[in-house]
Parts: C-alpha cells; structure tokens; sequence
C-alpha cells in the first residue's frame, strides 16, 4: 500500500466512516495504488456487503478507480450495472457491491498534483449521482 504510516491509514479509514454516517451512501470506499505503483486497491471502505472489494486489482483506466487515477477528473455515472465485463465503462467495484449510480474524485496525498487515489461513494438503489455529488466528496477532501 502506498501509505507512508499508520496515521495516514487511520485517517483514511476515519474520513471513510464519516462520510458514511453523515451523508446518504450505501457505499464509500478509497483505493490506493498498490505496492508495486502500477495498480490499485481497495483499501479503505464502509457499507460493504462482503469482502469482494479486496479482490478487486485494477490498472490505470480500468473502471471507475482507474478512469479517475488516469484522467485526474472527478467522474459520476448512473446505471452502472447495465456494463458487461465486455463493455469499456465495466466497474468491478460496482458489481460486487451491487452499486447502482457512483460518483468518484482524484485524491492528490501531497502539493505534487500527481492522484494518488480515489474516493468513490455510490447508491445500490436508484438513487441519483450528479457533478454536485463529486463536489461533496471534493469538499470532504478538501478538509481532510
């Protein structure tokens, strides 16, 4: 994992549970590119429906962790679970955990403007994600 202590994988966690609890996502989750630098993981998640996510490994541009890590843009899509694995949209993250709409932003860990991650949040249900989605998870960022 490309953390550089435990107080960082703490508050990755924490900022994961509160945004959880204060908002309305059945999903939140971070991933961060793995030891090897070339994929990326989740790492940091709450509203799982089981472990799945944690077998998830994925490269730059590979579903939505990997869109977002390659463009540096912050990224929303509804109806994500009519994507075959076949389709260039395909999500793994939002088949196992039965995600129906995500949203996801560019993590930037230090001044360098390189993305070091991405945080997602997404609905199982109908409900809707929209760019003001991406602006709230931007400004949960934006003071972590």
């Amino acid at each position: 994992m490309n953390l550089e202590n435990v107080d960082t994988q703490r508050d990755y966690q924490c900022l994961v549970n509160h945004i959880y609890q204060a908002e309305d996502f059945d999903f939140v989750g971070v991933a961060l590119y793995a030891a090897d630098n070339s994929t990326i993981k989740w790492y940091f998640v709450a509203g799982n429906q089981n472990e799945q996510f944690r077998k998830i490994v994925l490269r730059s541009g590979i579903g939505i962790a990997g869109l977002v890590v390659r463009t540096g843009k912050p990224f929303w899509k509804n109806g994500l679970q009519d994507y075959e694995y076949t389709d260039k949209m395909y999500t793994p993250i939002a088949r196992v955990e039965s995600l129906q709409n995500a949203a996801a932003v560019p993590i930037y860990p230090s001044a360098v403007k390189l993305v070091g991650g991405v945080l997602l949040a997404g609905y199982r249900s109908k409900q809707p994600v929209s760019n003001e989605t991406t602006s709230r998870l931007s400004q949960y960022l934006d003071t972590f």
